[in-house]
């Protein structure tokens, strides 16, 4: 079984990361990779998520130049447990069917953006966004468990 911890809306710079980040690791541990969507301000966030584990991110107008492959314009497409995983930095209600995103079908959306945990399924597509760690009423992260075909989705308190 292959595990992805999801993380968004970081926004390092202007929060005191280190504690929040050492709590994330903990959260993280085992998992087989880190996808970061968005709103993470700094490479520093990446750098210590990639102790974890190896890291992706896609990247909002106000973060850090892209860096392929960790950090890419989104959005971009990942291969995890035999999935194709879409990987953006916000979805809206309007534009779009979420299919249409990608330049292939994919089963899973991780996204931020709103910095509120939410799972829901869209056209058949199973949509996670993991919340913000750290401007968020309920800070959050969320780790999505691939087993076969039925992906399942945590969403973890990071307290603090």
């Amino acid at each position: 079984m292959a595990s992805i911890g999801v993380i968004a809306d970081t926004h390092d710079a202007i929060v005191p990361w280190d504690p929040v980040g050492e709590k994330v690791a903990e959260l993280f541990a085992g998992v087989d990779l880190i996808v970061h969507c968005g709103d993470l301000t700094t490479p520093a966030v990446l750098d210590q998520l990639a102790t974890v584990a190896p890291v992706v991110a896609v990247r909002s107008a106000d973060d850090p130049p892209p860096d392929p492959p960790r950090l890419t314009e989104g959005p971009r497409v990942v291969d995890v447990g035999g999935h194709a995983v879409g990987v953006v930095v916000a979805l809206t209600g309007e534009g779009p069917p979420v299919a249409e995103l990608f330049d292939r079908p994919v089963s899973i959306v991780l996204h931020g953006g709103t910095h509120a945990a939410a799972v829901e399924e869209r056209d058949g597509v199973l949509l996670v966004n993991p919340g913000s760690p750290t401007l968020a009423e309920r800070t959050t992260v969320a780790v999505v468990d691939l087993d076969g075909a039925a992906p399942s989705v945590r969403i973890v308190d990071v307290g603090g």
